[in-house]
């Protein structure tokens, strides 16, 4: 892939990836302004309710993958 094509789809990635994060903040601030609890928190989720969230965890793990993927990209073409 040329140069440009690259930077286009990382861009591309990022804004989805701002996008869906606005997306998802904008909900959990709706459920949490219903009040209704439907379901029990464990012990566990309730000490860590963000590492137990799978929404968080696909964003920590797809950041990281785009950065092991610039740098990557980085190490073999510079």
């Amino acid at each position: 892939m040329t140069k440009p094509v690259v930077i286009f789809l990382s861009i591309l990635v990022v804004i989805v990836g701002v996008a869906g994060l606005i997306y998802t903040i904008r909900v959990g601030k709706t459920v949490n302004e219903q009040e209704q609890e439907h379901d029990q928190d464990t012990k566990i989720t309730a000490k860590h309710p963000i590492l137990f969230n799978p929404v968080f965890l696909a964003y920590i793990i797809g950041f990281g993958g785009l950065l092991v993927f610039i740098f990557y990209l980085t190490m073999t073409r510079y």
